[in-house]
């Protein structure tokens, strides 16, 4: 082998390493973003227990259907699932994934915060 195969062939390697990376790293933040919906329908149940009200118009009219509040996580989570396989290079879609873990970050510690007034 020449010299110059084996640095191309170690480029690519280099290359796929770093794709294989990337992958993982979102499955990593998808699996955050599952348990946070956990965390968030937990927390919730906990807020309406001790009085509180749900505040998402989506959710609301179900909100007292834990079954219903589940299924439609699931079959959001699903889609979101469906999308990063389908869009396996998109910086759009790494994106949007993380910006929506953040706001169910956000959810999470707001519902842990009402409880502590409540």
């Amino acid at each position: 082998m020449t010299n110059a195969v084996a640095v191309e062939m170690s480029a690519w390697a280099d290359a796929v390493d770093a794709r294989v990376e990337a992958i993982e790293q979102r499955w990593q933040v998808f699996s955050a973003l599952v348990m946070l919906n956990v965390l968030d329908v937990i927390t919730t149940a906990f807020v309406l227990d001790q009085g509180g009200s749900e505040r998402n118009p989506f959710i609301e009219p179900m909100i007292h259907s834990l079954t219903q509040v589940t299924l439609l996580k699931l079959l959001v989570l699903g889609a979101v699932a469906a999308l990063l396989m389908r869009c396996t290079q998109s910086r759009v879609a790494d994106l949007a994934l993380t910006a929506a873990t953040g706001w169910y970050v956000a959810v999470v510690v707001w519902n842990l915060a009402v409880l502590t007034l409540i």
